[in-house]
């Protein structure tokens, strides 16, 4: 690292440090926001599913009565 003894060269060399110390957390809370995401996406689709199992028997309940052509 070099130091040119200016205020931006130092403001700038303590920014690449701090960015070379907070790489490991982001990695581990990315994977945690992954995880986290797919488990919504699951639990959103089980829920679909749900509901139109749901509608589609409710659906057939209401027009058993309704002759067919």
């Amino acid at each position: 690292m070099e130091n040119s003894g200016s205020l931006t060269g130092h403001i700038l060399s303590q920014g690449l440090q701090d960015a070379d110390d907070d790489e490991a957390p982001a990695k581990s809370s990315n994977l945690r926001v992954v995880i986290i995401i797919a488990v919504i996406v699951v639990v959103l689709l089980a829920a679909g599913y749900f509901a139109v199992t749901v509608a589609r028997d409710f659906m057939d309940s209401v027009f058993s009565g309704v002759p067919q052509k």
